[in-house]
């Protein structure tokens, strides 16, 4: 077995683990202020920006949190001061998190006027999106899977289950096995509202709470497509090559699929935001993003 492989089964484990945190955290956030929220919202007594020197809240997105904020932190608290906490529950939930008063900033990877209407809050400028990046979503596939191109109808297809077989898109006779990010993942909801026109994914498919656990599920799986962050595939691809072991998923060529990865404030940011957004937008920072 190569290498890779079991390194993907032990982050699969992790992953697990992850996964349930996540839905605990997600399950809680409707009602109840969560542990993590709470302390520190105590910490910021009634104002946040008053906050200088506690743990600064930032919830949403695990992509913005995995590919920029987490990789950044010790620079952020070098260059800033500021002592960053993220809470990756999607960016939907993320959203609602800054809307109820309980994070200073949220992260989402998708348009801030369409996290809005899901969540039928006006876009009345209210809420202002910072972008720090555009982002690329990719098709992903088993490495042993032949197929190279797919159209957005036929993802379309594949994704919502009227494609049930590789090969009607010109693969191999196996199932198609969908796997997908949950309900409040920004990813999910840009390949529903673009690629699939609003159509549902097929109730069969995977669901999972962690962009790696996707990829996991994917090089397992002969007949499994995903969608992630092209830069997720890129850290993969550079982990493989630097361990000398071959690619267990690869990428589907398709139309560009493209959306911001940002950060959300109430108004005009606050002294300590926009401290944070400057160092974020700026050429150093941007060149350390994964």
């Amino acid at each position: 077995m190569p290498a890779m492989s079991l390194k993907l089964k032990l982050n699969r484990r992790i992953d697990s683990i992850s996964m349930i945190v996540n839905f605990r955290r997600m399950e809680l956030s409707r009602n109840v202020i969560s542990a993590i929220a709470f302390g520190a919202a105590l910490i910021a007594s009634t104002s946040f920006s008053s906050a200088s020197a506690a743990e600064f809240l930032i919830s949403g997105s695990t992509t913005v949190q995995d590919r920029i904020l987490e990789p950044l932190a010790p620079d952020i608290k070098a260059a800033t001061g500021i002592a960053i906490k993220v809470e990756g529950i999607g960016s939907g939930n993320g959203l609602k998190r800054l809307i109820n008063g309980e994070a200073q900033v949220a992260i989402i990877s998708a348009e801030l006027k369409d996290l809005l209407r899901n969540a039928q809050i006006s876009d009345d400028g209210t809420y202002r999106q910072h972008v720090l990046l555009e982002d690329i979503i990719v098709p992903i596939v088993n490495a042993k899977n032949p197929v190279k191109e797919l159209s957005w109808e036929q993802l379309k297809g594949l994704f919502s289950g009227k494609i049930k077989n590789w090969s009607e898109v010109g693969g191999p006779e196996i199932p198609v096995r969908i796997v997908t990010s949950h309900p409040e993942s920004a990813t999910r909801e840009v390949v529903w509202e673009l690629v699939m026109g609003k159509t549902d994914f097929h109730r069969s498919a995977r669901i999972v709470y962690a962009t790696k656990k996707e990829l996991v599920l994917v090089a397992e799986s002969d007949g499994a497509l995903g969608a992630v962050s092209q830069g997720f595939v890129d850290q993969y691809l550079a982990e493989i090559a630097k361990a000398g072991d071959p690619a267990e998923i690869k990428v589907v060529s398709t139309k560009r699929i493209s959306r911001p990865l940002a950060m959300v404030t109430k108004g005009e940011p606050e002294p300590q935001v926009a401290k944070l957004l400057a160092f974020l937008q700026s050429e150093k920072a941007r060149k350390n993003f994964r």
